[in-house]
């Protein structure tokens, strides 16, 4: 009885070092959210809720260095372009992005002071993510002065084994602007025969356009008009969700 015991002790510790010697797979991939917030501070004399401010939350991806590099510069790319008040910016660094903000609104009030603050709130978070696909949404709020600010719902998305960018073309067949414009025509009780324009979107030349951010989610494909793309500013951003299993026909991702 003794022995077997033994035996059984022996069989356990051996097992349990088994699974101590295993490593987690090299290639895989992990995000975690870092933040970045400046406001006028010394500089504003305001109280604190009425300075301007810029507050970036966003993912960055730790795992193997090129993969992660790549989606990590990606990402600080689009939050510089999404906020730079420049077109073509220099700006090459997020802290460097903070600091131009402040210093571009201080500038302004020296000529303007009746300008109001400014604020820009950039988060970004992981949707979704899979051996083939990583979809990652960036809600940005941004007001630098005039009659309204701007929000608007982005999607980048990735292959996970080199860190590229996927584009429309990489993900779906031609055939899925047809389905889009199907489930559109009916989010926006827009009937066949009827001109895609005719309630007053702004389509060119009066066709259907896939929107520029398309991401994912568990379940659904999501599409985002965001506000001025295809309708004004009162018409708000336009939010549709399609079931993956409806449209799986058409990915050319798993």
């Amino acid at each position: 009885m003794t022995s077997k015991y033994f035996y059984f002790a022996l069989l356990l510790v051996f097992v349990t070092a088994c699974k101590s010697d295993k490593k987690e797979p090299e290639n895989i991939l992990f995000f975690e959210n870092e933040s970045l917030t400046k406001s006028e501070g010394e500089a504003c004399e305001k109280p604190e809720n009425q300075c301007t401010v810029i507050s970036l939350d966003f993912p960055v991806a730790t795992g193997p260095d090129e993969v992660s590099g790549r989606i990590n510069k990606t990402l600080e790319n689009y939050i510089i372009e999404i906020v730079s008040s420049v077109e073509d910016t220099t700006t090459t660094s997020l802290e460097e992005l903070a600091d131009d903000f402040i210093a571009d609104y201080l500038s302004t009030t020296s000529d303007f002071p009746e300008e109001p603050t400014w604020e820009a709130y950039v988060t970004g978070k992981v949707f979704y993510t899979s051996a083939n696909l990583i979809s990652i949404g960036i809600n940005s709020e941004i007001f630098r002065g005039g009659a309204h600010g701007y929000r608007a719902l982005s999607f980048l998305n990735f292959n996970p084994e080199n860190g590229a960018q996927y584009f429309q073309e990489d993900l779906f067949t031609p055939e899925f602007k047809d389905y889009a414009e199907m489930v559109f025509r009916e989010d926006q009780d827009l009937p066949e025969e009827d001109n895609i324009n005719s309630t007053g979107f702004w389509f060119e030349e009066d066709t259907y356009q896939l929107p520029v951010n398309i991401g994912f989610d568990e379940d659904n494909v999501i599409l985002i008009y965001n506000a001025y793309e295809v309708a004004p500013y009162s018409a708000g951003n336009i939010h549709i969700e399609i079931p993956k299993e409806e449209v799986e026909s058409y990915l050319k991702v798993e």
